[in-house]
């Protein structure tokens, strides 16, 4: 159903919408001018008083003594912080109210905390000791500012670039399954049970890059193919209902992908790969070999102040079954200025097109590589193009101003045997954060949001505008040393032209106890909102033998959401984190029969349901640079309240681990599924659980990395979740990767 989601010619707002959209604009616009003004001007005062008190020191590596590159340090409770230079150094602003702790942190690294007392001169060494394996020591999106995993009430899963590297992969969601609480269910991401299957509408995950908004204009949906892979820094993943600081769609969680500033010196790297598909002689559909291949290119380097990144690739895919060949192209640009500031000014732009067949379900159950004849030849074309800007025109000890505005232009266009649907849809929004620390004992964060997506269709009825404004605030309270807590509210609006408008109050509580410095406690109770779609609201199409009208009375699903949750740090070598979760969905939105007529659909509010269970993540050092285990387990138990049932598509056990050798250059991943326990359509065919092994392997050749992968070494004929959709056949895959 998600390859019929197209959306419709723009037509005009409600009154109230129309000029609530304006003069939130206004007001945003006028804003924005007034911060570069007092910028601008203030520039040069606030640099004299940062001259007056700088701290200055030099991140070391404990062990060899070597300088440490690209280190974060910064102070607790205030915006300030800096980044180490080639040679380890840094120079921060002090805060001028008394003593204060410097907390630095670097990849690898286990991070370091020191109280500075204001009568404290001369330079800093600080020495930081080698972890055996990597956890998440920073993140921003939990509070929408830099802080330690174990100082937010909610549960954090973090994937560094080195470890996305290692994995070898293609696009995130090859490795974003090996991410703990996090599912996926044929293609979609799921965190924590909460979204289940819906064919790419409206997704429960909530897509960030760099902070901005990713998801498409008409579907909500996430495209991992437009996501960059070479420069990622590192992954945050929220788990849980997150709308109070980030708004619709983060009803399971929110997952930001954060890239690495370019370079100071030029950098070259170039990415090959070819793969094979090995089909199963008894499911051969063809005589002709099966390959993936594909190049990319990616170089950064710094013109004076101005740091860039460019990355141009081109991939190509006979894919694994009938009518799945894929062709994409993606451009990335990412410009960083000042290029040594600690809060520069960013842009980025993103572009994407991809020419993809459609394999909507298999011919029979002895012949599931392939399709009805009549469908062979269906394909889609899709152009996104993302621009987003972060300018941060105010920093001082006590205060950040930080202004996002972006653009999401889509263009989809189906040439299917049944139907030649198409949509374009235009996104342009802003988000207005201000941080705000008056004191030790408090961190306020006050915000806005304003979007307004125009969508052009041939089959949406009617054809909607959309406007999106949300204020949003969060304090941030620290009890004592040892307690945090955090209080939270955020009001959205949501108003679809010709449909009912939605207005969400979605508040958070939180607090945190550090027992010591190996123990955190935490604790949460929150409420999360996803707004409609437009393609659930609007879709007016038949596909696949499917008619599917539009739901103009369709409302946005929210959740109740609680959690307690431990990190614990048993020894050097064994770290643990685990979380108990249970939330209450009202209103879920899901595809069902229309009422009073037979084979024909439409998204409804139709499900009351709950959704309780675990998450742990272990990591052990098992033989330090040797052998390293890595194990995430999720246990889900859902009831969909109207039946009593289990929800749809959701397993009770799902298991990921990966055991590697001399850090990452063996290593063997592990997948375990359940039997999915309800599906929505077909539920007699045969279900089972699901056990997938891949191997990797990397060396190191002429100071080029070579990487080879089995993917589904055993040759494992499963369904993906979704049924009659098989799961990939095994392949194999050599990546070629030279710097210069």
């Amino acid at each position: 159903m998600a390859a019929a989601v197209a959306a419709g010619i723009r037509r005009r707002l409600t009154a109230g919408a129309a000029l609530a959209f304006f003069y939130t604009r206004a007001a945003l616009a006028s804003f924005y001018a007034r911060a570069a003004f007092v910028s601008f001007y203030a520039s040069a005062p606030l640099a004299a008083q940062a001259q007056d008190a700088i701290v200055r020191g030099r991140v070391l590596d404990a062990e060899t003594g070597a300088p440490l590159a690209g280190a974060t340090v910064l102070i607790r409770d205030t915006p300030l912080r800096a980044t180490t230079r080639p040679d380890g150094g840094f120079a921060i602003p002090s805060p001028s109210d008394g003593a204060y702790t410097l907390i630095v942190v670097a990849d690898g690294f286990r991070a370091s905390e020191r109280r500075i007392e204001p009568e404290a001169s001369g330079e800093l060494s600080i020495l930081l000791e080698r972890r055996l394996f990597d956890v998440p020591e920073l993140t921003v999106t939990a509070n929408r500012s830099a802080a330690r995993p174990g100082e937010a009430p909610v549960s954090v899963a973090v994937m560094s670039g080195d470890e996305l590297g290692n994995r070898d992969i293609v696009t995130l969601d090859e490795a974003l399954p090996f991410a703990q609480g996090v599912i996926f269910n044929s293609g979609q991401m799921d965190i924590r049970g909460a979204t289940g299957l819906a064919r790419g509408v409206g997704s429960r995950v909530l897509m960030l890059l760099d902070g901005h908004r990713v998801l498409s204009g008409v579907g909500a949906s996430i495209d991992f193919s437009g996501l960059p892979v070479l420069d990622v820094d590192q992954i945050e993943i929220v788990k849980g209902p997150h709308s109070t600081l980030w708004g619709t769609n983060a009803l399971g969680g929110v997952v930001n992908v954060i890239t690495k500033r370019p370079s100071a010196a030029p950098e070259t790297i170039v990415r090959g790969y070819f793969g094979l598909f090995d089909t199963p002689a008894r499911h051969s559909f063809t005589d002709e070999r099966l390959s993936r291949e594909g190049i990319a290119l990616q170089h950064s380097r710094r013109l004076g102040d101005v740091g860039t990144t460019l990355y141009v690739a081109r991939e190509e895919s006979d894919g694994f079954r009938q009518n799945g060949a894929l062709e994409r192209w993606r451009v990335r640009l990412k410009t960083v200025f000042p290029a040594e500031s600690a809060n520069p000014w960013e842009i980025f732009v993103n572009w994407t097109r991809k020419d993809e067949e459609e394999f909507f379900t298999w011919l029979s159950a002895d012949r599931p590589l392939e399709v009805d004849p009549t469908e062979l030849g269906d394909w889609i074309r899709s152009d996104d193009l993302v621009l987003g800007v972060t300018a941060n025109p105010i920093v001082t000890p006590k205060h950040r101003v930080q202004i996002r505005p972006h653009i999401y232009h889509a263009r989809n266009q189906n040439y299917f045997h049944d139907n030649e649907d198409f949509h374009r849809s235009t996104r342009i929004g802003t988000d207005v954060q201000w941080s705000l620390f008056p004191n030790r004992s408090h961190a306020l964060t006050i915000g806005a949001e304003g979007a307004f997506t125009g969508v052009t269709s041939n089959f949406l009825a009617p054809s909607p505008d959309v406007t999106d404004l949300a204020l949003f605030a969060q304090d941030e309270i620290t009890f004592s040393d040892r307690v945090r807590g955090s209080v939270g509210l955020r009001l959205d609006y949501h108003n679809a032209s010709a449909a009912m408008e939605d207005r969400f109050v979605n508040p958070k509580l939180g607090i945190v106890y550090e027992a010591s410095d190996r123990l955190s406690l935490r604790g949460s109770l929150s409420r999360g909102y996803r707004a409609p779609s437009v393609s659930e609201q609007f879709t007016s199409t038949t596909q696949f033998g499917f008619r599917v009208i539009p739901n103009l009375e369709l409302r946005g699903e929210s959740a109740w959401a609680r959690e307690v949750g431990a990190t614990v740090h048993v020894s050097d070598r064994v770290w643990l984190d685990a979380g108990l979760f249970w939330s209450d969905y009202t209103d879920l939105i899901e595809p069902s029969p229309a009422p009073n007529n037979v084979f024909v659909f439409q998204f409804r509010n139709v499900a009351e349901a709950m959704v309780r269970g675990v998450d742990a993540g272990l990591r052990i050092g098992v033989i330090p640079t040797r052998l390293d285990l890595n194990a995430n387990y999720t246990f889900l138990d859902t009831r969909d309240d109207r039946t009593g049932r289990a929800l749809p598509y959701r397993s009770r056990h799902n298991f990921t681990a990966t055991a590697s050798g001399w850090r990452g250059a063996v290593a063997v991943d592990f997948r375990h599924r359940s039997r999915v326990e309800q599906v929505l359509a077909f539920p007699l065919d045969e279900r089972s659980a699901i056990n997938l092994v891949d191997l990797r392997v990397r060396a190191q050749i002429l100071g080029t990395r070579v990487q080879a992968k089995i993917e589904n070494l055993f040759q494992t004929t499963y369904v993906d979740v979704q049924e009659r959709s098989p799961g990939p056949t095994r392949s194999f895959r050599l990546t070629v990767t030279p710097r210069f």
